[in-house]
């Protein structure tokens, strides 16, 4: 089986997109319901969904989310966009004295079938140029982050923030080898933090695991990207401090017919596990049936897989994925949703009627958690740009939809508690993903996943 989602799927996918951004195009433009919201200028109609705004009179300012909205994540960013206008109704579509409205654009397309850095680089730049436009909630994948962190740093007015539910790739934020982070913000401001936590704390967690199940050697491939080969080096660096054998560290090439080469070289390794940094979109269901069929079922031959790929299209033909993906290991940062309290299970309890019997993913209550922390910064700003940036790092939450957490001046969480620094890891069971263990990382593990990544 390919990677590509079927032409019908892909057709049904581009159609509804298309649905989505009927009547959204430059200059003013009225809503789609409420009082008007055309104090706002739309962002184009070639990636964005209609202005949304429910509330009185004219918005005073637009938000945006940057997500893939075609390929195997969609279900999940779909979601996430149904959460963060959501959390605007509950508000009154209001952040403080702002009246606030919303549009919803896709940095991907049908061609890739996942994020598109020339979409990214696109839509980063006509964030800038929107002056109505205070604040973006995004991206969904760390390489399209990289892409549009250093446009919008350069931002008239003092740069325009970017707050991310779900970009894990460390770099982004905090010292690499080269010149990461430092290139991503030009004006050494920074204009970017993210409520999900970085994956040196991923990869001190996935190593830990594997050592519980009786793992002792693991081969590592990655696909390339940032967070790919960025997850792939954190947890290269914490299964060596576990003293876990790593018989090799090696790429692949999502545009390859199948993997049976790369997978036959991994088998004269003999490992234990495979570990692959990468992402649903990029030919996962040909990958793992390579890996099934030349090394083994996923009992034999243990596969561990990262938040990239953690969602219930991994197991679906029709979403790129496959049914071998059941046994694998999968991790994603937060806890089960059945494991919420607080805050966030009353988040949940109201969502729940959005979603047409559906269940709640766990990306949506972060989704939730980064557009409240926009909100909060836009309620207590002068109502510019540079205002709004500088709020957003003074956030301190006490018992929000993920816990307690402050933002550090690199924009990651910081006095964490709850959820916040808390990893789930599921087994691929019948098709679904199946709780097996929440937990939290060992911090010299995560020491050592850090250091892997700095040199």
């Amino acid at each position: 089986m390919t990677r590509r989602v079927t032409i019908g799927v892909l057709l049904v996918a581009v159609a509804a997109l298309a649905l989505t951004a009927a009547g959204c195009g430059g200059g003013k433009k009225k809503s789609s319901g409420g009082g008007g919201g055309n104090g706002v200028t739309a962002l184009p109609a070639s990636s964005c969904g209609p202005v949304q705004y429910k509330g009185s009179g004219k918005a005073d300012f637009l938000i945006a989310s940057d997500l893939p909205l075609i390929g195997g994540s969609r279900t999940q960013t779909i979601q996430m966009n149904k959460a963060i206008a959501y959390v605007l109704d509950q508000q009154d579509w209001k952040a403080g004295d702002h009246k606030i409205a919303f549009q919803a654009c896709n940095d991907a397309t049908a061609q890739l079938a996942k994020w598109d850095p020339t979409k990214c680089s696109a839509n980063a730049h006509s964030y800038a140029g929107d002056s109505s436009l205070i604040g973006v909630v995004g991206t969904f994948n760390s390489g399209c982050a990289a892409i549009e962190i250093p446009v919008l740093n350069k931002a008239p007015g003092g740069g325009l923030m970017l707050i991310s539910a779900a970009n894990t790739y460390g770099c982004l934020t905090e010292p690499c080898a080269g010149n990461e982070p430092e290139k991503y913000y030009p004006s050494s401001k920074r204009n970017y933090a993210r409520v999900a936590p970085s994956d040196p704390n991923q990869g001190a967690v996935d190593a830990k695991f594997l050592q519980g199940k009786g793992v002792k050697s693991v081969y590592i491939l990655n696909d390339k990207e940032a967070y790919g080969l960025g997850v792939a080096k954190n947890f290269s660096g914490a299964a060596k401090a576990l003293g876990i054998t790593v018989t090799g560290f090696s790429a692949y090439d999502p545009k390859q017919a199948n993997f049976q080469a790369t997978f036959t070289k991994i088998k004269n390794t003999n490992p234990d596990a495979v570990f692959i940094g990468g992402l649903i979109d990029e030919n996962s269901g040909q990958l793992i049936n390579d890996k099934v069929a030349v090394l083994g079922d996923n009992n034999k031959v243990k596969l561990m897989l990262p938040d990239g790929f953690t969602t219930d299209a991994v197991f679906q033909r029709s979403e790129g994925g496959t049914p071998n993906a059941n046994g694998a290991f999968f991790s994603v940062a937060g806890v089960g949703i059945d494991k919420y309290k607080g805050a966030a299970l009353k988040f949940i309890d109201g969502f729940k009627s959005q979603l047409g019997g559906k269940p709640v993913d766990p990306y949506a209550i972060l989704g939730a958690q980064a557009a409240q922390v926009l909100l909060d910064a836009i309620g207590k700003s002068d109502g510019s740009r540079s205002s709004v940036i500088d709020e957003v790092f003074k956030t301190k939450i006490t018992d929000g939809l993920i816990g307690s957490f402050e933002l550090n001046k690199n924009g990651d969480l910081t006095g964490a508690n709850g959820a916040a620094l808390l990893y789930t890891i599921y087994g691929g069971v019948g098709g679904h993903l199946k709780t097996l263990t929440t937990t939290s990382p060992v911090p010299s593990l995560v020491a050592a996943a850090r250091k892997a990544a700095s040199g």
